[in-house]
C-alpha cells in the first residue's frame, strides 16, 4: 500500500521528483492520481489496479530522468524520441486540424508518462493547473504550490479499436470523420483536477434523455414552450449525443448528429447554466482547437 500524503505534501513530492528526474518517484505519485484510481476501479473493480500500475516511459524537457517508451505502446513513439519529438509524434495525425490545441500542449505540458495498467496503456500529460506565471525552462525551477500551481495529469487512453464500419450505440452509425480521426489518437481524454472528460468511442446519453432525467416529476405546465424541458418532451435533442463534460466550467458538449458541416462531421452544441446553444453548432475541429485548451489549461 502507498503512504497517504496530504495535498501540500503531494505537490512538494511532485516538484522534488521532477527536479531530480526520478522515474521511481514519478511512478509512485502517478499511482496516487485520482483519475488513475478511477480507471482501475472501472477496469478491475478494485483500487489495487492503480497500485500495480507500471511506468513504461517518461520524457521530460531537458531529458533528465528520461525512460525510453516501451516499443509496444499503441502510439508507436520511437525509443530515441525526446519529449518534444514524442508530443509531435502522438498528435501528428491531426496536427493540421488543431494547431491551437497543439500550441497549448507545447506551452503547458511538463512531461509525458507512459503507464501500463491491467494490460492497457495510458499516456499521461503532466501540467500545472491554476498556473500563476510562466513556465520555467528548467523543472528545478517550478513555481511553488500555493493552492495554485497544482501538478495535474491529463490522461489519454489508447486509440479506439472501432473500425470505420462499426456502428456505435446512440450514434446509430460508425464514428463520423473528425471524431474518428481524433479517436485514433486517444479514445478518451480526462483530467480529474478540472473535472474534464471527453469520450470519443463510448456514448451514454443524449441531451433529451439527460434533460428529462433532470426534470423527472416536474409539471410541464410550469415551463414555457421555448425552455429545454418542454422541447425535450416534444422530441427535440434526441440526436444530440453527449461526448464531453467539464465540471469546473459547468458545461456539457454534444455531437448534433442531425447538424453536419460540409465534411459530414457533426457540429458541437453546448448546454450550461445559461441554457442550450442553438443551431448551427460549432464545427467540430473549431470547437476542439479553440475551446478545449481553455477548458483544460484556462488559456
Amino acid at each position: 500500500m502507498v503512504a497517504i500524503m496530504d495535498t501540500a505534501e503531494t505537490h512538494h513530492a511532485w516538484r522534488a521528483a521532477l527536479a531530480d528526474g526520478d522515474p521511481y518517484r514519478v511512478e509512485q505519485l502517478l499511482r496516487r492520481d485520482p483519475r488513475l484510481v478511477l480507471f482501475g476501479y472501472a477496469w478491475s473493480g478494485t483500487g489495487e489496479a492503480a497500485e500495480r500500475a507500471e511506468l513504461r516511459g517518461l520524457l521530460l524537457p531537458g531529458g533528465r530522468g528520461d525512460v525510453p517508451f516501451a516499443a509496444d505502446s499503441p502510439w508507436g513513439i520511437p525509443a530515441d524520441a525526446d519529449f518534444a519529438d514524442a508530443l509531435e509524434h502522438v498528435w501528428a495525425p491531426v496536427a493540421d486540424n488543431c494547431p491551437g490545441f497543439l500550441a497549448a500542449l507545447r506551452a503547458e505540458v511538463l512531461g509525458l508518462a507512459l503507464i501500463a495498467m491491467e494490460d492497457t496503456y495510458l499516456l499521461g500529460y503532466l501540467y500545472l493547473t491554476g498556473r500563476t506565471g510562466g513556465l520555467p525552462r528548467d523543472l528545478r525551477d517550478l513555481p511553488p504550490y500555493t493552492g495554485a500551481n497544482a501538478l495535474a495529469v491529463l490522461w489519454g487512453t489508447a486509440p479506439t479499436r472501432l473500425g470505420p464500419t462499426d456502428v456505435v450505440p446512440l450514434l446509430e452509425e460508425p464514428l463520423p470523420a473528425g471524431v474518428r480521426d481524433l479517436a485514433a489518437v486517444h479514445s478518451s481524454i480526462t483530467s480529474f483536477d478540472v473535472d474534464f472528460e471527453l469520450c470519443l468511442d463510448r456514448f451514454s446519453t443524449t441531451l433529451r434523455a439527460s434533460t428529462l432525467a433532470d426534470h423527472e416529476g416536474e409539471d410541464p405546465d410550469d415551463y414555457a414552450e421555448t425552455e429545454d424541458f418542454t422541447r425535450a418532451l416534444n422530441g427535440e435533442f434526441d440526436r444530440w449525443v453527449q461526448f464531453c463534460t467539464c465540471g469546473s466550467a459547468c458545461e456539457a458538449y454534444f455531437l448534433d448528429m442531425a447538424d453536419r458541416d460540409p465534411h459530414d462531421i457533426p457540429r458541437v452544441t453546448l448546454a450550461n447554466m445559461d441554457g442550450t446553444s442553438e443551431r448551427p453548432g460549432a464545427p467540430f475541429w473549431t470547437w476542439f482547437d479553440q475551446s478545449v485548451p481553455s477548458l483544460l489549461f484556462f488559456v
